[in-house]
């Protein structure tokens, strides 16, 4: 009894259809959430900012009142640790 040959077209064909598959969406997934349910983030990074640098951290001179508000109606975190917080030249 002979087993059948895969040539490297047929191969090739067999995998290229099988990738086209994988790539096409099962499903749209626009379609089943409404417009308004993204959430919104915003990601600040700053370099050489201390904790206590912005009024939403306690700093009593420095005015931030737009960066206070998105501190006020969103989430804040207050606790930060950091890998390597050696500078040197």
């Amino acid at each position: 009894m002979s087993t059948p040959r895969c040539n490297r077209r047929d191969f090739l064909r067999a995998a290229g259809a099988g990738a086209a598959a994988l790539a096409l969406p099962r499903r749209l997934p626009a379609a089943d959430k409404p417009a308004n349910a993204k959430p919104n983030i915003i990601f600040i990074f700053t370099d050489d900012l201390g904790w206590g640098d912005l009024g939403c951290y306690g700093h009593r001179y420095m005015k931030t009142p737009n960066l206070d508000r998105l501190a006020k109606q969103g989430t804040r975190f207050t606790q930060f640790y950091v890998n390597s917080g050696v500078c040197s030249p």
